[in-house]
C-alpha cells in the first residue's frame, strides 16, 4: 500500500478492500470491548480479555512500516479503523490508535539492531506504550545513555510489551541542539525497567490507565533510541514521513469522531420510546429534539468529510515531488481541533436529550460524555490550536507544532 497512490477525498469515502477486511475484525470485536467496558474503567486499565481480543484479531500489525508485514495504513484508513474501536468503547478505542501509531513510529524509525530485538518473538502483537514529548533528559556514556526522566500520561502502559521515553539530549549542563530547538531522544525501554505511579484517577478515559511513568538514572542502549526531534524514517517512510505532531491527528480524530458517532447513535435509538416525565410524546416526536438531533448528526458528518479530505491531501502532498507544505499540515490541524469540538458538542447534546438516566456511571453516554470530555483536554485539540493557525492563515508566522 506505500507505493500506491495516497487517496483523493472522493475515494476517502470508499473503504479499499482491505480496510474493509480490518474494520470486519474490528466490528467482531465489538461484544468482548463493550462488555469489558465497565470493567476496564473499575481496573483503570484494560482488561486482559479485552488487550487480548485486540492481540488476537491481528490488528496491531495495521499501523506497522511494510517492511515489518504491516499494513502501513494511510492516515485515512488508520482514523476510520480507530473510529470503529472507540464507537465500541472510547478507551479502548484510545489505547488502540494511540499505542498503534507510537508502535508505528518507533519501528519506523529505530536502527535494526532495536528492531531485532523487539520483534524476534511474536511481531504481529507487539504494543508500545508512551509518547514524544520530553520530559527527562539523556546524557552520553559510550555507547550507552544515562537517561532520567518523569513521564505522563502513559495509555496503556498496564498492558505494554514496549514503554516508551523521550528526553532531551544534555551535553553537560545544556541541551544539544538540533538546529533552533534542542534535540529530543527517543528510548524504547523494557517494562521492567520503567517504574509506574498508580495515580490515573481521572474522570474520563478511565480504563486507558494513562499512568505516569519514571526511568530513574537507567543506562539504556543506543540502539533502543532514535532523534525525534527531526526524525528520520528508516522504514514505512509513505507513512512516517510525515511529521509527528500532523500525523498524531489521524488517531485523535478517529477517537473523538468514534465517540460522538456511538453518542449520537445512543440518543437516536432510544429517541423512538424514551419519554421525559413533563413531556406528552417520545424525544424522536419532539421538534426540537428532531432539530437538535438533525443538527448534531449534520456536524458530524461534516467534520469527518473534512478531515478524510485534508488528511488525503496530506498523503498525497507527502508523496508529491514538491514535498508537504505547511497550508496541508495546517489544515489537517484545523480539522483535528474542528473533529474534536463537533463530537464533543455533539455528545453534550445526546447526554443532555437523553434525561437523567444519563448520569448513572454504568450509562453508555455518560461514559462517552467523560471520555470525549477528557480527550479535548489534550494539547491538540486546545483551544492553542486554533491560535496557532489563526496566526499562520492570517500571515502573522510560520506554524509552530504543525
Amino acid at each position: 500500500m506505500n507505493d500506491s497512490p495516497a487517496k483523493t477525498p472522493t475515494e476517502a469515502t470508499q473503504p479499499s478492500p482491505l480496510l474493509d477486511s480490518l474494520l470486519t475484525r474490528a466490528r467482531a470485536l465489538a461484544p468482548i470491548v463493550e462488555a469489558e467496558a465497565q470493567a476496564s474503567e473499575d481496573a483503570a486499565t484494560l482488561t486482559p480479555k479485552c488487550v487480548a481480543a485486540l492481540r488476537e484479531s491481528g490488528l496491531l500489525t495495521s499501523f506497522l512500516p511494510e517492511e515489518l508485514e504491516g499494513d502501513q495504513l494511510d492516515p485515512i484508513d488508520a482514523l476510520a479503523l480507530v473510529e470503529e474501536i472507540a464507537r465500541q468503547d472510547g478507551s479502548t478505542g484510545w489505547c488502540f490508535g494511540m499505542n498503534g501509531f507510537v508502535t508505528g513510529i518507533c519501528s519506523a524509525a529505530l536502527p535494526d539492531a532495536g528492531i531485532d530485538r523487539i520483534y524476534s518473538k511474536n511481531p504481529s502483537s507487539v504494543l508500545m506504550a508512551g509518547g514524544f514529548p520530553p520530559q527527562g533528559r539523556a546524557d552520553r556514556e559510550g555507547d550507552h545513555w544515562r537517561v532520567s526522566g518523569h513521564f505522563r500520561f502513559g495509555s496503556g502502559i498496564r498492558h505494554a510489551d514496549w514503554i516508551v521515553c523521550t528526553v532531551l539530549e544534555f551535553d553537560g549542563d545544556a541541551p544539544s541542539m538540533d538546529g533552533a530547538i534542542p534535540r529530543m531522544r527517543t528510548f524504547v525501554v523494557p517494562p521492567d525497567e520503567v517504574r509506574v505511579s498508580d495515580n490515573w484517577d481521572v474522570s474520563g478515559l478511565q480504563g486507558t490507565g494513562s499512568c505516569d511513568y519514571h526511568l530513574d538514572s537507567q543506562l539504556l542502549p543506543d540502539e533502543m533510541s532514535f532523534v525525534s526531534s527531526a526524525m528520520t524514517a528508516r522504514r514505512g517512510t509513505g507513512l512516517y514521513g510525515i511529521p509527528l505532531v500532523t500525523l498524531a491527528g489521524a488517531p485523535h480524530v478517529g477517537f473523538a469522531l468514534g465517540v460522538g458517532k456511538r453518542a449520537i447513535e445512543e440518543v437516536g435509538t432510544h429517541a423512538g420510546w424514551r419519554q421525559r416525565m413533563a413531556s406528552p410524546s417520545p424525544l424522536a416526536q419532539r421538534g426540537a429534539f428532531q432539530q437538535g438531533f438533525a443538527r448534531a448528526r449534520t456536524q458530524l458528518l461534516g467534520a469527518r468529510a473534512l478531515v478524510m479530505e485534508s488528511f488525503a491531501a496530506v498523503a498525497t502532498a507527502h508523496r508529491s515531488a514538491s514535498g508537504l507544505t505547511a497550508e496541508e499540515r495546517a489544515t489537517a490541524y484545523a480539522a483535528t481541533v474542528h473533529a474534536y469540538e463537533s463530537s464533543l458538542e455533539a455528545t453534550q447534546f445526546a447526554f443532555r436529550t437523553a434525561g437523567a438516566g444519563a448520569i448513572f456511571r454504568d450509562n453508555r453516554l455518560q461514559r462517552c460524555m467523560r471520555d470525549i470530555q477528557a480527550g479535548s483536554q489534550h494539547i491538540l485539540a486546545s483551544e492553542e490550536g486554533w491560535d496557532r493557525i489563526g496566526r499562520y492563515w492570517l500571515g502573522l508566522e510560520e506554524p509552530f507544532l504543525f
